[in-house]
């Protein structure tokens, strides 16, 4: 098995990458983005996006990062640990209240956020922790599907940083291991999370699991 994190977006589609605090300002053409932007962010595209280059510190880490329990990994996964006989009718987890993750729809920037987000680490971190429970749809889905095949799934969700809650998240499976409700299951696991909170936008988190 292998997990990756697989890019951390800051906003819209952005490339992480980390620069050192500049007092450089930028002005929008007149026309662009209808003088929309504030300080601290440039018109691309018709849309709004930080700009690292003004006087914006594109920090990597918060302030108590440090500060933070970490999870054994999982040692086993999609192993069924239960007897199959004993298990009741199949029934789905109910995801109709997780939100889809839509990279299109616009986004609307907080001016008064400031430039934190949760480091590679931090996340890496956490996601062993929502791991466990991810394993936990893969381990019943094997009981009922009689094992379960190799495979990527992959998993893209955005964080709010005022509350550290996800509010949108696709997961993307192999046909063979889209069996038994492991989509709906860990596309929950993820939407019920909470991340830490931090002072900045929201980010985008692209992570992948593998299975042998």
């Amino acid at each position: 098995m292998q997990r990756c994190l697989v890019t951390v977006l800051a906003l819209l589609g952005l490339s992480l990458s980390t620069a050192s605090c500049r007092g450089k300002s930028t002005s929008n053409a007149p026309g662009e983005c209808a003088g929309m932007c504030g300080k601290g962010t440039r018109c691309e595209g018709g849309q709004c996006i930080i700009d690292y280059s003004q006087d914006v510190c594109a920090s990597s880490t918060r302030w108590d990062e440090e500060d933070y329990d970490r999870t054994a990994p999982v040692e086993v996964w999609g192993a069924c640990d239960r007897d199959p006989k004993s298990l009741p009718a199949f029934e789905a987890v109910d995801d109709s209240g997780v939100a889809a993750y839509d990279p299109n729809a616009a986004t609307v920037l907080d001016m008064n956020a400031g430039s934190e987000r949760l480091s590679d680490d931090r996340l890496m971190a956490e996601m062993a922790k929502i791991e466990h429970k991810i394993n936990e749809c893969l381990s019943l889905a094997s009981c009922y599907n009689g094992g379960l095949p190799g495979g990527t799934i992959d998993f893209q969700f955005r964080i709010q940083g005022k509350t550290g809650r996800v509010d949108g998240v696709n997961v993307k499976t192999p046909e063979a291991l889209n069996v038994y409700g492991v989509v709906p299951c860990t596309r929950k696991v993820i939407w019920d999370y909470t991340f830490p909170k931090f002072n900045g936008q929201q980010m985008v988190v692209n992570y992948a699991i593998e299975l042998d």
